[in-house]
């Protein structure tokens, strides 16, 4: 086993330890339920809007929880010391973060097939779903980084969904008008909503999610080279 397979499977054992993975099952579960209560047309409707809040908002919350969960045992001074890189640490927490999101994007789909037989591109959804999932968890990793504790974490993504997720969820359900969806690309929340509800509709401009994929990769680039990095080696070195 290579030295990041073992750093992921740490990662996902201390979300177990810390019931940050069963919470997410208990989420998936809670989407199925809906599921079964309405119509296709409404299931088909609600499924990329269930999935992104997953991606968006209760990936970056169970980040948040994990992370200060590990302050408080003191584990991050100690992977420090270990035979890795930052960057390998942060990598494997990525990936656990995406885990969450991803196992929320297959129950869902799954059960829209099982309960309403409707189908759609899956490999494109979970193609947008990782994309969207690394942009998230380095905003969520940003998010934890700079504050103290997981109360001032949960200000700090109340303040974040406020500006860019809320809005997103009100264009979807129609409050917003759509002739403002140009003016909602700027929010990374809403490139993945786009992403998301195209891959489950099926009915998307090429050009504009090709320019969504690139401007969330381009970020979270940026803020785990500029923003998570030196500061995860400060808050590891300060325990």
């Amino acid at each position: 086993m290579s030295t990041q397979t073992k750093l992921i499977a740490g990662e996902l054992m201390r979300l177990m330890k810390y019931n940050i993975l069963a919470a997410g099952q208990v989420t998936a579960v809670i989407w199925v339920l809906l599921l079964l209560l309405v119509s296709a047309s409404e299931a088909l409707k609600i499924t990329p809007l269930l999935i992104f809040v997953d991606v968006s908002a209760m990936s970056i919350l169970l980040l948040g929880a994990s992370h200060h969960l590990e302050k408080q045992d003191g584990t991050m001074k100690t992977m420090m010391v270990l035979p890795v890189s930052a960057w390998q640490i942060l990598a494997a927490k990525t990936v656990a973060s995406m885990t969450l999101a991803l196992i929320s994007a297959v129950a869902t789909a799954a059960a829209l097939y099982l309960i309403h037989k409707i189908t759609f591109n899956y490999v494109l959804l979970l193609l947008f779903v990782v994309i969207a999932g690394v942009a998230h968890a380095a905003i969520g990793l940003v998010l934890s980084l700079r504050s103290r504790d997981f109360t001032s974490m949960l200000g700090l993504l109340m303040a974040y969904m406020f500006v860019f997720t809320i809005p997103s969820i009100l264009f979807s359900l129609g409050v917003i008008d759509a002739k403002y969806d140009w003016l909602l690309m700027i929010s990374p929340s809403h490139c993945a909503n786009y992403l998301i509800r195209a891959a489950v509709s099926g009915d998307f401009e090429t050009t504009t999610a090709a320019a969504a994929c690139a401007y969330l990769a381009i970020l979270a680039a940026g803020l785990f080279k500029f923003a998570v990095y030196p500061s995860f080696k400060d808050n590891a070195v300060r325990g």
